[in-house]
């Protein structure tokens, strides 16, 4: 299982070190004040994702809906959904929602960035090579049954 670093640093740019694959350019957070602001996390669809221990798992593709809405998004962000992983928060229910205080947050995922910059809490990697250096280091390591239902490729430590 491939074990990464991210570190929300105040800073407009932080690195993904994922030890044996490679350091990466990243951020989690909208651009501006909220991007990896520690003070952000509990501000939903604009703060980095909460620090905590978090589990790289297939994202769900969902149904023809959602594949058709992917699709449109893909292409109006420049970050193709089928290549993104969701980021599931160990906490008291491993899944796609976490608490921060009394605000829950989810929906958290590991892409590349898209062209308007904004990461809405995921963490996104700048450059698109650098992803899928990790993207294939990722898909090529044995999965780890994490629960009875959920398998995960790595974990993205964050603090």
């Amino acid at each position: 299982m491939i074990r990464c670093y991210f570190h929300i640093n105040n800073g407009q740019l932080s690195s993904l070190s994922c030890p044996g694959v490679g350091f990466f350019a990243a951020y989690s957070g909208n651009r501006g004040k909220h991007r990896n602001n520690p003070d952000s996390i509990a501000i939903s669809k604009r703060g980095p994702l909460p620090p905590g221990k978090y589990y790289i798992v297939a994202r769900s593709r969902g149904g023809w809906k959602t594949r058709l809405n992917d699709f449109y998004k893909s292409l109006e962000s420049g970050s193709d959904r089928k290549l993104w992983f969701a980021l599931f928060r160990e906490d008291d229910r491993i899944d796609d929602t976490s608490l921060v205080g009394d605000v829950e947050r989810g929906a958290f995922r590991l892409h590349p960035a898209g062209h308007n910059g904004n990461s809405d809490g995921c963490i996104s990697i700048v450059s698109l090579s650098d992803y899928m250096i990790l993207w294939r280091a990722l898909v090529k390591s044995p999965p780890v049954m994490i629960t009875a239902q959920l398998k995960a490729f790595g974990t993205i430590q964050v603090y």
